[in-house]
């Protein structure tokens, strides 16, 4: 038997051009050919019948003929067209999810993808770095799971103190609604209780609903007086049947979620606009706040039938909770000073166990072998004038708790569990 000493070769196409000489030239079979090139019979004769079609002998592109991920060109179009007037917007995204939201709401057909709209903006230079920021996170720390459920918890918040052109000062209020993502937002100069009440119930709740539950930092119910937190919010609050949960003092992250819209709301607003008076600031605030409600697209409509808080809000219309109208009105004196009865309700503090006592209104409440740092929720119930400190979902302990105010029937019924009850 013969055997062939394989020739070494500069490149694939020199080992075809000599393959072929050998049969072409010498006369060597394919199957001896292939074997002096160190190739199969089946490789010679492919080479061999693309060569006698006139194709050469280089490699065929790989590349498929037609690329499925390939857009049309009036489709990238579109797409470009509808990025430049997002970026005209003083308030919009302009990224590719927005543009397909956008794209799905004018009824455009057939729709691209998300990932194609990405890459359309890529290879067109149209991109830029997004700064994802978060002011607070509570780590393993037990925050209630809401779900796609609107008027179920809510969190609010002040903005303090910024400062516009010529050191003019003010405060925004923010309420955002945890389960449909839907906010409120509202600019004071200052930053006062029956302000907070007064836009609670005359602009956040008609756009939000009232919720079971709002989350709040210690500023809404600080007072001076012993046992005394029944300020003007709590006192709203109440009379409309939700329960005030304020967070430990001096923690970030029990109101995270409206903690990172205060970011996404100066980012929009006086971030990117120059604004001298309040009036400017309130102007691009509700377009700010219209667009995030409308427009937004921060919902997976998989799970909600939507993509935009407004329409899930508006699709739970019958079953939600609105404040009456004129209720403000009713409800100031002759000098215009706002009254709130005290209703039955729950007011629930989020505390840690420091030297077996937890601190509420400048008071000590003993907690029983409870380690320092232990998270408790202490309920006060205004029906029954008691303080249930709970952990784990367990009561630890109950104290009374006497309320020297009269207490009547709220306008709408509390939930009958608290936001908190798994703590």
């Amino acid at each position: 038997m013969w055997e062939y000493v394989v020739v070494e070769f500069v490149s694939e196409r020199d080992r075809r051009v000599e393959a072929l000489r050998l049969v072409d030239e010498e006369g060597l079979s394919v199957t001896g050919a292939a074997r002096r090139v160190g190739r199969s019979r089946r490789w010679l004769t492919k080479w061999r019948g693309r060569a006698a079609a006139g194709e050469g002998l280089q490699d065929r592109s790989r590349a498929p003929s037609r690329s499925p991920n390939t857009l049309p060109d009036v489709v990238v179009a579109r797409i470009l067209t509808e990025r430049d007037r997002l970026v005209d917007d003083p308030v919009a995204s302009v990224g590719g999810l927005t543009i397909l939201a956008e794209l799905e709401r004018v009824g455009y057909e057939p729709l691209p993808s998300l990932r194609s709209i990405e890459r359309t903006l890529t290879r067109a230079g149209r991109t830029r770095r997004y700064r994802r920021r978060s002011r607070s996170r509570t780590g393993g720390l037990p925050l209630p799971t809401v779900g796609h459920v609107p008027g179920v918890w809510q969190q609010a918040d002040w903005i303090q103190n910024r400062y516009l052109t010529g050191g003019f000062v003010f405060n925004s209020l923010q309420v955002t609604d945890v389960g449909s993502e839907g906010i409120a937002a509202g600019q004071y100069q200052r930053r006062t209780l029956a302000n907070a009440v007064g836009f609670l119930i005359e602009h956040a709740w008609p756009t939000l609903s009232i919720p079971q539950a709002i989350s709040i930092d210690n500023a809404f119910v600080k007072t001076t007086h012993r046992n005394n937190p029944w300020t003007l919010w709590t006192r709203a609050c109440l009379f409309f049947g939700v329960e005030v949960v304020v967070s430990p003092p001096g923690e970030l992250g029990w109101t995270n979620h409206v903690e990172n819209f205060n970011n996404l709301w100066q980012d929009r607003t006086i971030g990117r606009h120059h604004c001298d008076t309040l009036d400017d600031v309130r102007y691009y605030s509700d377009l700010a706040c219209d667009w995030f409600n409308t427009k937004r697209p921060i919902l997976n409509p998989e799970q909600c039938g939507t993509r935009y808080p407004a329409t899930l809000i508006t699709s739970h219309h019958t079953q939600l909770r609105w404040p009456p109208d004129l209720f403000i009105t009713d409800h100031l004196d002759h000098t215009g000073t706002l009254h709130i009865p005290l209703t039955n309700g729950r007011l629930t503090f989020l505390r840690r166990v420091h030297n077996n006592t937890i601190t509420i209104t400048h008071t000590h409440w003993p907690t029983p072998e409870l380690p320092d740092g232990t998270l408790t929720a202490a309920t006060i119930t205004t029906h029954n004038q008691t303080l249930t400190i709970r952990h784990n979902a367990t009561t630890v302990t109950t104290h009374p708790y006497p309320i020297t105010h009269p207490i009547t029937n709220p306008y709408y019924t509390p939930h009958p569990t608290s936001i908190y009850h798994h703590i």
